[in-house]
């Protein structure tokens, strides 16, 4: 488990590096707006979520303050967001939703799928590409390793079964020598 703690924090000093080497999306790329039967969401009003790398790890932070209702709310607008606007963006925002500790959508499995279904034309501005090819790395790795640490899990619970079984055994030869050694007395 402290394995998974160290490659977290590695991903996030290694995605604060690149946020200072990315370039901007177009400001004239906008988002799609709510349909009216979505709640309205408030993230604090001086960020504004571009491609950029600084604003996406902002975005990100700000995503980790809100209380568990408002980020299912979050969730609802950037999923339907991304489904109007499949923007680089768009896209790298529900990555992050969907990769968000502790939380009921969370989902590596999408993300990963979202992260390799992104688009790898070279003429994408956004400076996201960096940060795909690094979520996709660390993401993989989280995956193999919780598979691992689910096979090792269930080969304890078969090796602890065997020794259940094993004392139990022992168990019932030490009566049976007790009871041979009391018939013979």
């Amino acid at each position: 488990m402290n394995r998974v703690r160290r490659k977290w924090r590695i991903l996030a000093a290694a995605t604060l590096t690149l946020l200072t080497a990315c370039s901007t999306v177009p400001e004239n790329q906008a988002l799609v707006a709510l349909p009216s039967d979505l709640p309205a969401v408030s993230l604090p009003s001086d960020l504004i979520v571009t491609g950029n790398m600084e604003d996406m790890m902002q975005y990100y932070d700000s995503l980790r303050k809100q209380p568990a209702v408002e980020l299912a709310r979050v969730y609802d607008k950037v999923k339907y967001n991304f489904v109007q606007n499949k923007s680089d963006a768009n896209r790298a925002r529900l990555v992050l939703l969907l990769i968000l500790p502790n939380t009921a959508f969370r989902d590596v499995t999408s993300a990963l799928y979202l992260l390799n279904e992104w688009p790898r034309d070279g003429t994408s501005t956004t400076g996201l590409q960096g940060f795909r090819s690094l979520l996709v790395s660390l993401l993989s790795e989280q995956q193999r390793l919780n598979h691992s640490v689910e096979e090792l899990s269930q080969r304890l619970k078969e090796e602890q079964k065997r020794v259940e079984t094993m004392q139990n055994q022992i168990e019932a030869i030490k009566r049976m020598e007790k009871n041979l050694i009391r018939g013979e007395r």
